[in-house]
């Protein structure tokens, strides 16, 4: 190993080391909606209730496997989630570095693997938490830094297919996480196409690749139909076309209101990453018709499909700009190593909007520092409503929170009672309406307590929640801004209650 190789190295830990202390500071906070929801699906997945009809998600099922197996491997801990994001945060610099310096060389390496240890890390996006968009982007920068490494190792096939095998784990997590698997792709067609002389190195490497995808893919589709076939399709993948994607019913409303957030965090590294895209693409042609090695067009390919894959979820929240983090910051360090020295000033300009964001972020004290990172009070609140539920529970009674905060259930270790925790689920699911109205009119197998986070018309227009609401429950509390209902026909005496009781 050089001297310079040794160097890249160096930085490459040093910026992993800075994705974890900028994570650091919300270890402490609490969980998200989306966190929550996934860890009490996955609890419930493993106490014995059936995934998609009894809990449901519009995920596949690796996503719901790794946070039972990190639910189990930390023993239950809550807010331990926080660092599987750290180690999966981890995972995308070193990825991200591995891919730029196979493709543009070391000094490139280095700029992608700092300006990614930053943007990726940045609260203002959500890149402190566990959601799925870190974590299948990790993934699937993975799988191409395997592709990339391939051609130079002397069993290429075992590593094409070793690629396709964490691309299929990336579309486990997420169905948006196919873009490094689609760019290495992209590439070796090109190869096949243009490249005559390796042709046939290109097809079986296509093979490779393809036949570790479906390894994993596989695995899923036999799942589901073992499980329910239909149910399984209908939410993985007809779910999200029907109810929120570009094809329908995108929210551009909620696109153009995240697109500031956005600009502060990524939006100077969007500017030399055109620049790193002209350096990419200059010589394609050579490149294509002499040899099958990847060339740094290749980050091209993997920003234009995370952008794909950017705008076909529809939901266009904060942390859905994440997926755009890692490509941007490769193509921005390959942009900034053009760039004439001092080139660390044009890295500190480039970091700074991203940094100071973030350090009035972390500024902020705990009941409020959620709010100020993604703009939703509700996870600290959560908190204090589980708290309330433990402390006030008897054996065998549940909560449901009406109708979307699914951090409460996480938080509180209970099993959701309803299947739908996501407010357009409630809207959206199969029989998703009837099923709630159902849900809380049964004195036998309904809620005990109702922690109403939304109005009842917010979550019902028919009016049949809030009379059911009205006629069965009784206030009996208000913690934080959240009113808590307990069913009339438990014991109507006052108990002794925390601060904030009613």
């Amino acid at each position: 190993m050089t001297s310079e190789h040794r160097s890249t190295w160096v930085v490459i830990a040093g910026s992993a080391t800075v994705s974890v202390l900028m994570r650091l500071r919300m270890l402490w906070s609490p969980v998200s909606v989306d966190e929550g929801a996934y860890l009490a699906i996955a609890r419930a997945w493993a106490h014995g209730k059936v995934l998609y009809r009894d809990v449901f998600v519009d995920r596949p099922q690796g996503l719901l496997v790794l946070f039972r197996v990190w639910d189990w491997a930390s023993g239950g801990s809550t807010g331990s989630i926080r660092i599987m994001a750290m180690l999966f945060g981890v995972l995308l610099v070193v990825s991200t570095s591995v891919i730029v310096r196979e493709l543009a060389g070391d000094v490139a390496a280095r700029f992608a693997a700092i300006i990614c240890a930053v943007v990726s890390a940045a609260p203002m996006l959500e890149g402190y938490a566990a959601n799925t968009e870190l974590l299948s982007g990790a993934m699937s920068a993975a799988g191409l830094a395997v592709g990339v490494l391939a051609l130079s190792k002397r069993r290429p096939l075992v590593w094409f297919f070793s690629s396709g095998l964490l691309a299929g784990v990336a579309l486990s997590l997420k169905q948006s996480g196919f873009d490094g698997m689609l760019a290495l792709l992209v590439w070796l067609m090109f190869g096949v196409l243009y490249c005559a002389t390796q042709r046939r190195t290109g097809l079986m490497a296509v093979a490779a690749l393809v036949a570790g995808l479906m390894t994993v893919v596989g695995a899923l589709v036999l799942h589901g139909a073992l499980t329910g076939w239909s149910r399984w399709w209908s939410a993985v993948i007809g779910y999200r076309l029907k109810t929120q994607s570009v094809f329908a019913g995108a929210d551009w409303r909620n696109l153009a209101a995240n697109m500031p957030y956005a600009a502060v965090v990524l939006g100077t590294s969007a500017y030399l990453a055109v620049l790193g895209a002209g350096t990419a693409t200059r010589g394609l042609r050579v490149r294509v018709t002499r040899s099958l090695t990847p060339g740094s067009v290749v980050l091209v390919a993997w920003f234009a499909s995370a952008t794909m894959a950017f705008l076909i979820g529809g939901g266009f929240w904060r942390h859905y700009w994440l997926l755009l983090a890692a490509p941007i910051s490769a193509l921005a360090g390959v942009g900034l190593a053009q760039l004439p020295k001092p080139r660390h000033v044009m890295l500190a300009a480039t970091l700074l909007p991203c940094l100071a964001s973030s350090v009035w972020i972390y500024a902020g004290d705990q009941a409020h520092i959620n709010l100020r990172a993604a703009g939703d009070h509700r996870a600290a609140v959560d908190e204090l409503v589980a708290e309330w539920f433990n402390v006030h529970r008897h054996p065998g009674e549940n909560l449901y929170v009406l109708c979307a905060s699914a951090g409460v259930y996480a938080d509180a270790h209970q099993d959701p009672g309803y299947p739908y925790l996501w407010l357009l689920e409630v809207h959206r699911g199969v029989n998703a309406q009837n099923r709630l109205v159902g849900y809380l009119d049964d004195p036998a197998h309904g809620p005990q307590f109702i922690a109403e986070y939304q109005r009842p018309s917010s979550c019902d227009s028919s009016g049949r929640v809030g009379r059911i609401l009205r006629r069965s429950y009784q206030p009996v509390a208000v913690v934080g801004n959240v009113t808590i209902f307990e069913r009339n026909s438990a014991v109507i005496v006052t108990r002794s209650r925390p601060a904030g009781s009613m």
